[in-house]
């Protein structure tokens, strides 16, 4: 006997689309589809299902009920199954086609992103990849609202439904002037800064990590300085606007404002920062997802 559904699969591309965007219109621009065709592909979804899966807020948007972030869940995971199942079915299994969106943490951005994408040009060329930057919050947003199949980040808080992978720990070391007295140093106590200023990385989550490691040693962070912007710190530090706490270290000294910085160990036991590769947990790595993972892997395994 055929089995017959209720709803269509462009019906759930459709209302996938309209759940990230949470905007008929702006989804119908992405679809390049008619705005009516979308509402009603929509409502004819809704009564298939006997449910709302929308509250609709006049000039305001879209709001998803409880049906709606079940349903769109579950649509996530049945596109990546059925996506790795056009995959897995090509002439050419060893190779990998099509799209995949990574959402990347912005400050390991710089870091990862050039020499992975370098890499999968060489691994796969019929893989396009879309990158998406942010900060912790925002890549686990892309993952949750279907932006993004893949996210690199920190293991910082990223609640439930999310799938980590590790791939590198990254511990945390001092910068410091180039002229600063202590700068020649190898190590260093985080108490010989304890009346220093601070220059604050400050992002949600990370800037959290950064102050709990100098309250852990018992210092109080005379904290000066904040910015968002990786290198906007080193430049201030470089400067002598006082010393920071950063996880990453570019191969190169020299700031934006011209001036160097020195990057020195701490010696007190302060957590590292892992590296992660993260999906949501009820979906399916995708051949793609699991090609990009395992590129990341293999640039930080040991040589």
């Amino acid at each position: 006997m055929v089995q017959r559904f209720p709803i269509t699969l462009t019906q759930l591309v459709y209302f996938a689309e309209c759940a990230r965007t949470l905007n008929m219109t702006a989804a119908s621009a992405e679809l390049h589809v008619a705005q009516s065709a979308v509402s009603t592909a929509i409502t004819q979804l809704e009564r298939s299902l006997g449910a709302s899966l929308f509250i609709r807020q006049h000039s305001k948007g879209l709001i998803l009920t409880s049906a709606g972030e079940t349903l769109l869940r579950d649509s996530h995971h049945l596109f990546a199954t059925l996506t790795d199942t056009i995959d897995s079915i090509r002439s050419d299994q060893r190779d990998v086609h099509g799209s995949i969106t990574v959402a990347c943490f912005k400050t390991l951005a710089p870091f990862v992103l050039p020499r992975l994408l370098s890499s999968l040009r060489e691994t796969h060329p019929g893989l396009d990849v879309i990158v998406l930057e942010g900060d912790h919050s925002e890549c686990l947003a892309a993952l949750r609202d279907g932006s993004a199949e893949l996210a690199v980040t920190y293991d910082l808080p990223s609640g439930d439904g999310i799938e980590n992978t590790m791939v590198a720990e990254f511990r945390p070391h001092v910068i410091l002037a180039r002229s600063h007295p202590l700068a020649s140093r190898e190590r260093i106590a985080l108490a010989e800064l304890a009346d220093e200023p601070f220059v604050l990385l400050d992002l949600p989550s990370s800037s959290d990590y950064f102050v709990r490691i100098l309250t852990d040693a018992g210092i109080t962070p005379n904290l000066r300085y904040r910015s968002t912007s990786y290198e906007t710190v080193r430049s201030m530090v470089a400067m002598g606007l006082g010393f920071s706490i950063l996880n990453q270290r570019p191969r190169t000294a020299q700031t934006y404002a011209g001036a160097e910085i020195a990057a020195v160990e701490i010696s007190d036991d302060a957590a590292g920062l892992t590296m992660e590769v993260s999906s949501l947990a009820q979906v399916r790595r995708s051949s793609r997802a699991r090609a990009v993972e395992q590129a990341i892997g293999a640039l930080f395994s040991p040589a």
